[in-house]
């Protein structure tokens, strides 16, 4: 399974569909809501941390109507890809200024740039 990590058990649930969006269900689990039950209910030994199938069938669950269930998941869903798109745009921005910082050592390293007169404000000097 892509990006799970795992010990020795792997917990499959599958949700009574008629009262339970199993996508809410997954949500859920990793809203703090979930973490905060499972960091709380699970059993800690050295570098590992592990739970039960009697604590994972004991997770409460706020059960709101199906539909608004389907509400729920469908505005995460809108939020997160938003949240997706900008990080797109801080990553390309983030690209672009490692690209001018690159540009800008280079040229005064090249004597392109006259760094003596750079701190003056509002002026760069740039030979071509």
């Amino acid at each position: 399974m892509p990006g799970a990590l795992h010990q020795n058990h792997v917990f499959a649930l599958r949700p009574n569909t008629d009262r339970l969006d199993a996508e809410y269900l997954a949500l859920l689990t990793r809203s703090l809501h979930g973490r905060c039950y499972f960091e709380s209910t699970g059993v800690r030994s050295t570098n590992l941390a592990s739970t039960s199938s009697s604590k994972v069938l004991a997770f409460p669950i706020p059960l709101p109507p199906l539909e608004q269930q389907r509400q729920v998941v469908a505005e995460i869903h809108r939020a997160l890809d938003e949240m997706e798109r900008a990080k797109s745009v801080l990553q390309r921005q983030i690209e672009v200024l490692v690209e001018r910082r690159q540009a800008l050592i280079t040229a005064a390293v090249t004597g392109q740039f006259d760094v003596t007169t750079a701190g003056r404000a509002g002026e760069a000097v740039v030979s071509v």
